[in-house]
């Protein structure tokens, strides 16, 4: 039985030359409901950039695997974004900033003919161990290595079990 989705509460980045910042993307479709808020990503990526994210976990955790699930919105139709994630559980009375993070394979999200103003779906298995009423520690690095998309980007971030 699946679980989720968990939001993470509100996000850090500690960049501070643009490359990060909180977006609301308006897709083009012309309904009513066009905006999706997210982890805003700078076109042509400059440098490594890091999004700093917790999960708060429920009291009981869901059987499956524990994922990562990223949704990307770009007004673009070529390009591809890179994305490391890392990881940690950590219980209360310990500390986040000392936990030690296990970094995932990277992943690389692709947009082609087609694909400007759609939901890029990616979602990356995770190391940490969740635990009951735990915290999820994420490092959401978006990496200038392999980046190609020429467009801003929203990321939206949220945990599953699947």
């Amino acid at each position: 039985m699946p679980g989720g989705p968990i939001y993470h509460f509100p996000p850090y980045t500690s960049d501070t030359s643009g490359n990060a910042f909180p977006n609301i993307y308006v897709g083009s479709g012309g309904n009513a409901a066009p905006a999706d808020c997210g982890l805003g990503v700078a076109a042509s990526l400059g440098a490594d950039t890091v999004w700093q994210l917790r999960f708060p976990m429920p009291p009981a955790i869901p059987p499956g695997t524990l994922k990562l699930r990223l949704l990307a919105l770009a007004d673009a139709s070529s390009g591809n974004a890179t994305v490391t994630v890392s990881d940690a559980n950590v219980a209360a009375g310990a500390s986040p900033s000392a936990a030690s993070l296990t970094s995932e394979t990277q992943a690389t999200v692709t947009w082609g003919a087609g694909d400007a103003d759609t939901y890029k779906e990616t979602k990356i298995a995770l190391s940490a161990a969740a635990n009951g009423n735990d915290e999820l520690v994420v490092a959401l690095a978006f990496n200038t290595s392999g980046w190609t998309l020429a467009a801003a980007s929203t990321w939206i971030a949220t945990v599953i079990w699947e």
